[in-house]
């Protein structure tokens, strides 16, 4: 049985002793990664085949006001990266099972036809590594593609229209394992995050498919590193902030590597940190790249590995512990103390 339960967590300000505490929302299932839907204000999230039932192998709907599970549907074996439309209620799961990606309705929680991702090349089918939804296209998504179980694991990153592949594919041997889109269909940000050179990408997306415009090296560094992106700046898990038409590094978050989300309410970017003061949300201006205050999740047992916003100040953690937590009204105490 799936439980819910509502731990303290302390809300620690960097520059002050005062200790805050308000209650993160807790849901213990083996979930891979979540998300959120501006369509339909409610978060999604991947369960692991190990959950049994009812939720294994299912995209769960989740009400971010009180973690409450409202719907799921079945979609495939070991359903793991999420990606959702910005445009539309519409959700795209990859199946770590059956190298496929499976489209979901997210107005009637339906599962539409999973599709592979092309032919298998000398290191067998590919997987989906990353899924990136297009701008204004919710049938369109970018795939980064993997081989599991090798090193490079990459197996490049092609476009998909309703589960059809464009012909021009990026086949690089190494290349963007993340990937993330901005404001501009046309364009996708990509990063290697598992080769030294550290290169940024910069594709260009056209009918025929996707190529390589732009790349350099070192502006973001660190293995395992995701992006997000927002118009066109470009957010890393490692803490970089990058403009991604001119490639110039805009600044630093001094944090430790987690998930990364961003509330354009409050103009902050907030990090799900591991570190030495255990798991915590770290908040920073996001544009003068100061800390302004931290949550500590004091119930998390493991290292958070997915993170989405749910809304104003509200952020959504997967944690590698089978366990998810909702903190909502993050720095309530602090604002309601007279902080700006």
């Amino acid at each position: 049985m799936t439980q819910f339960r509502s731990s303290l967590s302390a809300l620690l300000f960097l520059s002050a002793s005062s200790v805050y505490a308000q209650a993160a929302i807790e849901i213990d299932l083996p979930a891979n990664s979540i998300g959120y839907s501006s369509q339909t204000g409610l978060l999604y999230a991947t369960i692991a085949s190990a959950a049994g039932l009812p939720y294994g192998n299912s995209l769960i709907e989740i009400s971010p006001a009180d973690g409450t599970i409202t719907r799921s549907v079945f979609v495939g074996s070991e359903p793991g990266p999420l990606a959702i439309s910005p445009d539309a209620p519409v959700a795209y799961a990859g199946l770590n099972g059956a190298a496929a990606v499976c489209p979901v309705d997210l107005a009637t929680m339906t599962a539409g036809t999973s599709f592979t991702l092309g032919p298998s090349t000398f290191l067998g089918l590919p997987y989906p590594g990353q899924i990136a939804v297009m701008p204004g296209s919710p049938n369109t998504v970018a795939v980064s593609r993997i081989a599991p179980g090798y090193s490079p694991d990459y197996q490049g990153v092609a476009i998909f229209d309703s589960g059809v592949m464009r012909p021009t594919v990026d086949n690089t041997f190494s290349g963007a394992d993340a990937i993330a889109f901005g404001s501009d269909p046309s364009t996708l940000y990509g990063y290697d995050q598992e080769d030294s050179a550290y290169t940024l990408y910069t594709f260009s997306i056209t009918s025929a498919g996707i190529s390589v415009e732009n790349s350099a090296d070192s502006i973001i560094t660190g293995f395992n590193v995701n992006i997000i992106a927002e118009g066109s700046t470009i957010f890393a898990t490692s803490g970089a902030a990058v403009n991604g038409s001119s490639y110039e590094l805009l600044g630093t978050y001094e944090q430790s590597g987690g998930p990364v989300v961003l509330d354009d309410t409050s103009n902050t970017v907030m990090f799900a940190d591991n570190n030495f003061n255990g798991n915590i949300v770290s908040v920073f201006d996001r544009t003068l790249f100061l800390p302004l205050y931290s949550l500590s999740i004091t119930a998390a047992q493991g290292s958070p590995i997915s993170a989405a916003g749910c809304g104003p100040r509200c952020m959504a953690i997967v944690y590698d512990s089978n366990q998810i937590f909702i903190a909502r009204d993050i720095g309530d105490e602090i604002f309601a103390n007279g902080f700006e």
